[in-house]
């Protein structure tokens, strides 16, 4: 994947995939967290509104995940907004809305994000070493 739209085709494609006969639209709601993403669910909403949650399956869920990152990070490094969550609806004509969710989840710690002074100390004492071996 290299682009957003790639990204878009990709959630589009293994929604579309995991399709059963005579569906109004698909849903996918994530989270999206530091490396990864959470809370991942998917319906399908047929005739009568009637609801069919999906599953992805293991090896959908990274490769959704990873199209997820890459439009968070894509729209961080674009707009300056950090996206914590989306909604990716897709229709039957291969139309598709997509909805985000700015709102850090509140027992999120964005600790896990941050690289802690013990974690920067072993670093340089590793390039420090480094430094110190003949070349």
């Amino acid at each position: 994947m290299k682009s957003v739209e790639d990204a878009y085709q990709r959630i589009g494609s293994v929604l579309l995939d995991r399709t059963q006969s005579h569906w109004e639209a698909v849903i996918l709601r994530t989270q999206i967290l530091g490396k990864n993403c959470s809370a991942m669910s998917t319906e399908q909403l047929g005739a009568n509104s009637v609801q069919v949650d999906l599953g992805l399956g293991f090896s959908n869920i990274f490769k959704v995940s990873d199209a997820c990152i890459l439009i968070r990070d894509d729209l961080l490094r674009t707009t300056g907004q950090r996206i914590w969550g989306l909604t990716f609806t897709l229709y039957p004509t291969g139309k598709f809305n997509i909805e985000y969710d700015y709102n850090m989840p509140e027992w999120y710690e964005e600790t896990d994000e941050v690289i802690t002074g013990d974690e920067i100390n072993a670093s340089l004492g590793q390039l420090t070493e480094q430094d110190k071996k003949p070349g």
